[in-house]
C-alpha cells in the first residue's frame, strides 16, 4: 500500500483523545489515526450509500457497490437505520441489467 503525508490542525482535545485511545491500543498514533479514519471511512460510505438508496437514487445493489460492502451486509444495515427495503420492477430490471454487465 502507497502512502502520502498530510497536515492537519486538531483541536487539542481531540490530539489527547488520539494520544490517550493510541495507548490503550498499544499502537503508534499513525496507525491508530489510519485504523481510524478507515473505520469511520467505511461507516460514512455506508451512510452515504443508504442515504442515496433512501432518496430513490441507486438500487441497494449498487448502493453496496458505492459503500464497498457486500449486498447483504447493506441488507443488514437496513432496520438499523430505520430504512424500510423497497424492490420494484424497475430496480430489479436495473439490477438484472447491471449483474449482467459485470
Amino acid at each position: 500500500m502507497s502512502t502520502a503525508t498530510i497536515i492537519t490542525k486538531l483541536p487539542v482535545k481531540t490530539l489527547n483523545e488520539i494520544e490517550y485511545w493510541s495507548e490503550i491500543e498499544g499502537t503508534e498514533k499513525s496507525i491508530f489515526l489510519t485504523e481510524l479514519i478507515d473505520e469511520g471511512l467505511h461507516e460514512w460510505k455506508v451512510h452515504k450509500a443508504l442515504s442515496m438508496y433512501k432518496d430513490h437514487r441507486v438500487t441497494l445493489w449498487r448502493a453496496a457497490e458505492i459503500a464497498g460492502v457486500s449486498l447483504s451486509e447493506l441488507l443488514s444495515e437496513l432496520p438499523k437505520q430505520k430504512i424500510i427495503f423497497q424492490y420494484d420492477m424497475a430496480e430489479l430490471n436495473e439490477d438484472l441489467e447491471y449483474a449482467r454487465g459485470k
